[in-house]
């Protein structure tokens, strides 16, 4: 699978992960999603903290999905800031 992480950024995706951003204490603080690289590196992204935890997820949710359906996506415009 395919993905832009910006412009002129296509890197190939082996697998991708939504989880809870949990700092430890067992609050979930929002919403990750971890990239596994075909090269083997990973990127690790959480969405801002503008976006609502539930709406966070399903937009996380959507984003793989489509990933998955259609092979390639553009997450250029996810709100997210990299870990």
């Amino acid at each position: 699978m395919r993905v832009l992480f910006g412009e002129g950024i296509v890197k190939e995706v082996e697998s991708v992960e939504v989880r809870p951003l949990d700092f430890g204490d067992g609050q979930i603080a929002g919403t990750q999603i971890d990239f596994s690289l075909v090269s083997g590196d990973k990127i690790k992204y959480i969405y801002s903290q503008n976006v609502p935890i539930e709406e966070s997820g399903q937009k996380a949710i959507d984003f793989v999905r489509k990933l998955y359906e259609e092979g390639k996506g553009d997450f250029t415009h996810e709100p997210v800031e990299m870990l």
